[in-house]
């Protein structure tokens, strides 16, 4: 009795048990998929029985003959749908009798003549469908497309050695209901033509040249750019078909250069920093007056959710008045030092905190001055209790430091826990397992208890003493120059007038 079915593989496997293939009623068959045929005749007769298909499935490696396979096809009038997966795909004159091809599907192929199967498909304007996926298209450019005039759904994802040099087709192409492309990346010229469609669309891709890329769905569409981009791509980009702007700031940045173009886009902007160190609030307060901006993302926080620009100016505000502490130094361990003194003096026992934002303020105030710096979880082995510290970066070299065991000795003016290696900070603290930095040695613990009783980057202290004191008189010979008058010390003054 024969057996009925829609859908047929065809592999020398079937050979084992050729008489149950052959109670198949194969010219039922619909969608007939090949993974695999020998150079006998018996597989290639079996394809030649299978007279109505209408889906065509060949999937294997390069040697499958896909020219002996569809010259076997008895009727190819029948055949509407052709999907390739990892094969050597049909020569031009393999594909010439197919004149009703309505889907075709490239998947997996390498190494083949891309050019020459598209310019072989005989009546491209009864292509209505195109998927390829992970395909090297050997720089073929995308106008290939362009002869697929009715196309309705185009479908281009992880393609290899792409051209996406010219998408104009989808302007003239009046059909298209649908694209979908994604992790690729195409020319800033070309955007137009995809937010200009009319169609649903799935897009998700990179802008070539830019750190940018542009997300499509059919509930939004959102662009992300950097700010150093703007101006580029609010000249070649129809910036109105874009529901969400997302503008990422780098580094430090005057908004004021940015509010013309920011302006007109001010009802769908959003915008994300990298951290504090790149929008000061100057800044933070036009983008607040000008653009009534109310939400900032911080993109160096654990969380990166939007905060509230407000609490942004609050912290960048804290920021300079930490940042302006620390201006008359030049090296990165004075401006560091400067820093740690003036925090554990601010951020007193009695005043309330947190060790993780301590940390942070820390962490922050140091990228304000270029310095590098991370965050540390761990214990501390005093207590075991869960605990943070910070490493940082100075002058090439790492360095563990733990401003909040720190805080009551620098109100003495002296320091335990800061700029140690491993091998001196580990006694005293233990860090959770991961991205940690080697600190190999302690820094010059001289200069550092000097500092925080000096002010002054030398390792003697005596000296640093005289060199203040010496500094004093020449602040007062300055003062006396320019008020042309004696400055006597109280009491003086009244001596000599009698």
């Amino acid at each position: 009795m024969e057996k009925v079915s829609q859908k047929f593989e065809l592999n020398t496997k079937v050979l084992e048990n050729f008489d149950e293939v052959m109670s198949v009623k194969l010219d039922e068959v619909k969608e007939l998929k090949v993974t695999g045929v020998d150079k006998g005749s018996k597989l290639l007769n079996i394809v030649s029985l299978c007279a109505n298909v209408k889906t065509l499935v060949l999937e294997g490696d390069a040697r499958l003959d896909a020219d002996k396979i569809l010259a076997n096809i008895f009727k190819p009038e029948k055949l509407e749908n052709l999907v390739l997966n990892n094969v050597k795909i049909p020569s031009e004159n393999g594909l010439k009798r197919f004149q009703n091809l309505k889907r075709i599907s490239l998947k997996n192929i390498r190494f083949c003549n891309l050019k020459g199967f598209f310019e072989g498909i005989v009546n491209p304007e009864n292509i209505e469908e195109i998927i390829i996926l992970n395909t090297d298209m050997a720089k073929v450019s995308i106008s290939i497309l362009e002869k697929f005039t009715n196309l309705q759904y185009l479908t281009l994802d992880s393609l290899q050695n792409e051209k996406m040099d010219d998408f104009s087709f989808l302007e003239k192409n009046k059909n298209i209901l649908q694209i979908s492309i994604v992790n690729n990346e195409i020319p800033l010229c070309e955007l137009n033509y995809l937010l200009n469609s009319k169609c649903k669309k799935n897009i998700e891709i990179g802008i070539k040249s830019l750190k940018a890329n542009l997300k499509v769905t059919q509930e939004a569409s959102e662009l992300v750019i950097s700010i150093d981009d703007l101006e580029e791509v609010s000249h070649a980009v129809n910036l109105d078909a874009i529901e969400n702007l997302n503008l990422k700031i780098n580094k430090k940045t005057n908004i004021a250069q940015y509010m013309p173009v920011l302006k007109h886009q001010k009802n769908k902007l959003h915008v994300m920093v990298k951290d504090f160190s790149c929008l000061d609030t100057k800044s933070a307060y036009k983008l607040r007056k000008k653009l009534s901006l109310k939400k900032i993302k911080v993109l160096s926080e654990k969380n990166k959710t939007n905060c509230d620009l407000e609490h942004y100016i609050a912290m960048r505000q804290e920021l300079e008045e930490i940042i302006a502490s620390v201006a008359q130094y030049e090296s990165e361990p004075e401006k560091f030092l400067g820093v740690y003194q003036y925090l554990g003096k601010e951020y007193t026992k009695d005043k309330e905190y947190t060790m993780p934002h301590l940390c942070k303020v820390l962490q922050n105030s140091l990228k304000c001055l270029h310095i590098k710096s991370n965050i540390i979880a761990g214990k501390e082995l005093e207590n075991e209790k869960q605990h943070y510290w910070n490493q940082v970066e100075l002058e090439g070299k790492w360095y563990h430091v733990d401003l909040g065991l720190d805080i009551e000795n620098i109100q003495k003016n002296k320091a335990e826990y800061c700029l140690l290696g491993d091998e001196n900070f580990f006694e005293t603290h233990i860090p959770k397992a991961g991205k940690n930095h080697y600190c190999a040695e302690n820094f010059n613990q001289k200069l550092v208890n000097v500092f925080l009783k000096t002010g002054l980057f030398k390792e003697n202290l005596v000296g640093s003493y005289f060199e203040i004191m010496v500094n004093k008189v020449k602040q007062v010979l300055r003062l006396n120059q320019k008020q042309e008058v004696l400055a006597l010390p109280k009491g003086r003054e009244k001596q000599k007038k009698k």
